[in-house]
């Protein structure tokens, strides 16, 4: 089993971000106004040795990929941001793409969501919106995807590259699309495409006929789908008056070493996360796991190491590398130092 890292590009400055949020917004402006909401709260959630990088320099993206070979980490799942033909945060990519001395594996999500004011929390106030096209659209985001689908790094099954898609349900025209890049790539050398469905509360089934596998993105599936009904409505019940959500780290691994969710034979990406706090993006609307530490963590991926199933993946997907503004990051921290990592290496180098 493979270890992978979702991996968030918010970390250096943008000419949108700037507009909209003020000169010099970063995920790290979020992170530092933290305010700890209860006693022993930890937050803000600190880089060790201070170090609020910057995405937009090479020598950070080495960084990062350096650290995750060390740690037996193979491989980064960076989030794509497309909106017919207009990038966001699409620099760290194409850095690494430009730079093949860099040793790390990759392939993207495609976030195909609008772009929101979700880094405070305000979902619904919709900066840019997502449109989907047609052919000559579906022409134009592929020929973007093949410079990144023909580095050697890039992630692929059977000669086919690994697209992650966060919201297929809303993905318009999905299988035509699918169906045209799957021709398309195989004019241009490879069998295909490997389409790989987030399940969601947006997507709670596979939308697309002819995706490969799905991800069961945690802790968000096990909060949504396997947690009992007392505990759906209480989560409800928070969200509605804007309360705390708090979730037991214990209690939903137990939850998530149970799953046996299956999706009409499709492979599916096992998932599992560090910790989860919210609050540095919501305040206290948010939702908190509390008694997650690194002890723990290794427990649980002992335990997901050995899960035996002929339909998962040989790939367990982390989230999240660097999501430091909702409080799931394998990075060091002042806090836990390289214990996250740690974990990772003392289950996974000898795999």
């Amino acid at each position: 089993m493979d270890v992978w890292a979702l991996n968030l590009p918010q970390f250096y400055e943008t000419k949108e971000n700037n507009e909209w949020w003020g000169k010099g917004f970063t995920e790290w402006t979020n992170v530092k106004k933290a305010k700890p909401i209860f006693s022993g709260h930890e937050q803000p959630m600190e880089p060790l040795n201070d170090f609020y990088y910057d995405l937009s320099k090479i020598e950070t993206i080495k960084w990062q990929a350096e650290l995750a070979k060390k740690y037996s980490v193979s491989g980064f799942v960076y989030y794509h941001y497309w909106y017919s033909g207009r990038h966001l945060l699409e620099k760290p990519c194409e850095l690494l793409r430009d730079s093949p001395e860099i040793d790390i594996k990759y392939c993207f999500c495609w976030a195909n969501h609008p772009w929101t004011r979700a880094w405070n929390g305000k979902n619904q106030d919709v900066m840019v919106q997502q449109i989907y096209g047609m052919e000559d659209e579906w022409e134009e985001h592929l020929q973007y995807l093949l410079s990144f689908f023909k580095d050697n790094r890039y992630l692929k099954i059977s000669n086919k590259p690994v697209l992650f898609i966060y919201n297929t349900h809303d993905l318009e025209n999905a299988d035509k699309r699918i169906e045209y890049w799957n021709r398309r790539l195989q004019q241009e050398g490879f069998a295909g495409i490997y389409i790989v469905e987030y399940i969601s509360t947006f997507n709670p089934q596979p939308s697309i006929k002819s995706s490969q596998a799905v991800y069961e993105d945690e802790p968000n599936f096990t909060c949504r789908f396997e947690i009992s009904n007392f505990n759906k409505a209480k989560r409800v019940l928070c969200k509605t008056l804007k309360l705390t959500d708090y979730q037991d780290y214990d209690s939903l691994y137990k939850l998530i070493l149970k799953k046996r969710a299956t999706y009409d034979g499709r492979k599916i990406v096992l998932g599992c996360f560090p910790s989860w706090d919210n609050s540095a993006r919501k305040g206290k609307n948010s939702r908190i796991i509390t008694g997650a530490n690194p002890k723990k963590f290794k427990l649980y991926l002992e335990k997901l190491k050995n899960i035996k199933r002929t339909d998962s993946m040989d790939m367990l997907l982390i989230n999240a590398w660097n999501e430091w503004g909702e409080g799931t990051t394998l990075e060091p921290t002042k806090r836990y130092g390289y214990g996250y990592l740690e974990a990772i290496k003392d289950v996974f180098a000898n795999k």
